[in-house]
């Protein structure tokens, strides 16, 4: 297992990305629910798609600092060895596509939130998404991608199953 510093992280190469990352904000009551809800370790999925820059859902999917999550995240970051620098990079232009929709029409789906809790992951508003929702960048890339609202545990199992995906590597603060 390879633990990243947060300058490793900062660093990573251009080169390397999009990578998927799964995530725990263990400071918070809600993350903490969700995980212990889910029986997982990560409550939260985003796209690091450019240096210094997550892809990520809020209250609207938007760009955020890396170092904003590396304070009180634990973090884990998935890729395929074995993308081609023209795949890499048609799953950026689709993150860069969602990313500018705007904040209305890339609003969080709090419908999915309580379809999750209940087991219903199809429970949710089809013109709204959640932080899992954008792990179907890999049907870009990826013909055996089969997965219908995830949540951030699915995302990590079905990963784990999948033997070209390798974990890029893992931070955990001290």
């Amino acid at each position: 297992m390879r633990i990243l510093t947060e300058k490793e992280i900062l660093n990573i190469p251009e080169t390397k990305l999009p990578l998927l990352v799964l995530s725990f904000n263990y400071r918070n009551v809600i993350s903490t629910l969700i995980n212990i809800r889910k029986h997982s370790h990560y409550n939260h999925f985003m796209l690091y798609h450019r240096p210094g820059f997550f892809a990520s859902q809020g209250t609207s999917f938007k760009e955020e600092s890396v170092e904003n999550y590396l304070d009180h995240h634990r973090l884990k970051f998935w890729y395929n060895p074995d993308w081609s620098r023209a795949e890499q990079l048609r799953m950026i232009g689709k993150i860069d596509d969602w990313l500018t929709v705007g904040s209305f029409k890339s609003r969080y789906d709090w419908l999915a939130i309580i379809g999750q809790l209940f087991g219903k992951p199809w429970f949710q508003n089809p013109y709204t998404r959640i932080c899992s929702d954008y792990i179907d960048v890999l049907k870009s890339v990826d013909p055996d991608y089969n997965l219908n609202h995830p949540a951030p545990n699915d995302i990590n199992r079905w990963l784990e199953n999948h033997s070209r995906y390798r974990v890029y590597g893992r931070y955990i603060r001290d």
